[in-house]
């Protein structure tokens, strides 16, 4: 690698590393963004009220979360006749990154839920929304799926949207499992393929899981995390070919962690493009005025494309960071 390439991320790590005290500052500013600017707790009912997710509204049984409703003008629209077109998921386009981003709840089975098990809207009955889910990520034509949780049981979960062995049927989906390889306690990677025997499709989908992050905290071992994102990198570089080919990412709600997992992932590939080009200009609305690292226009123009509580408090903030830290230690320590 180029010196004065590995000479200017160590000072990009040093600026960045020298300002994490300051990131209170930093996340104050993500919440004023709307529709209810500081009052988070107030943003689902703003939402609502200024009808902005009309779709989930319509099909409120269909979203694991009662309220975590997708804004309308990014939702992916399903391509169907016979079932409702709303999943709850987002496309996200983000600066500078030719690849998109599609953020989505986890899948609901209605073998997650019970009588001493409810929805959150207090059924113990829940929709199944894994056809949806891989009606989906056939119609995206991605071929890469990145789980960020563990299976289980409750809302809070993520319900057995894939076979454990063999093969499942999921409405119109047959789904098989091809392969599954624990490759570390932080990754397991799984292929599947995926049959439409209707439309005459027939496509094999690529499945990365990190299972140890548990909902609404962070990850206890940021290195491993760190490891996560370079491999479904490598992944995504690897089975899409084409830069139009977008890459689908899921927790239980398709917001926290999510969120936290693609900014770390998209600074590190905007750190990797730099150490093949030399171009300064790829941090360009990256950088806070010190010259270090800044994620607030990242998370911000998440926040504004799918929910105003993507990267779900100070401490998911302060992780997308701490992993982006671990990332350059690596790089310039090489």
């Amino acid at each position: 690698m180029e010196p004065e390439r590995i000479k200017f991320l160590k000072k990009l790590l040093q600026l960045t590393t020298e300002k994490l005290g300051l990131l209170s500052q930093e996340y104050d500013q993500l919440e004023q963004v709307g529709p209810a600017p500081g009052n988070s707790w107030g943003q689902h009912d703003a939402m609502v009220a200024m009808k902005l997710c009309q779709a989930a509204q319509q099909y409120p049984y269909m979203n694991r979360y009662s309220n975590l409703y997708p804004f309308d003008e990014n939702r992916f629209v399903l391509e169907t006749k016979d079932e409702p077109d709303y999943i709850n998921a987002s496309w996200i386009k983000l600066h500078g990154e030719p690849r998109d981003f599609i953020l989505t709840m986890a899948p609901l089975h209605p073998s997650s839920f019970g009588t001493k098990v409810k929805t959150d809207f207090g059924s113990s009955f829940s929709e199944s929304t894994c056809g949806q889910f891989w009606r989906m990520v056939t119609q995206s034509k991605s071929r890469l799926v990145v789980m960020l949780c563990g299976l289980e049981k409750g809302y809070q979960g993520c319900s057995q949207y894939f076979p454990v062995q063999g093969s499942e049927n999921y409405e119109d989906f047959k789904v098989e499992l091809k392969h599954e390889q624990v490759i570390s306690e932080e990754l397991v990677e799984r292929k599947f393929d995926v049959k439409n025997e209707k439309e005459k499709t027939n496509v094999e989908i690529n499945h990365l899981q990190f299972p140890l992050w548990p909902n609404y905290g962070v990850v206890d071992n940021v290195g491993q995390l760190a490891n996560f994102v370079k491999q479904v990198d490598k992944k995504w570089i690897e089975v899409c070919t084409s830069e139009t080919t977008p890459i689908i990412v899921h927790c239980s709600g398709g917001i926290g962690r999510s969120g936290t997992f693609t900014s770390a992932l998209t600074v590190f590939r905007r750190i990797n493009q730099y150490l093949q080009t030399g171009d300064e200009k790829l941090f360009s609305g990256m950088l806070d005025e010190s010259g270090g690292l800044c994620l607030v226009p990242l998370v911000k123009s998440m926040r504004e494309q799918r929910h105003p509580w993507m990267v779900e408090g100070e401490a998911q903030y302060k992780l997308a960071y701490d992993t982006v830290i671990h990332l350059l230690l690596e790089i310039t320590d090489n």
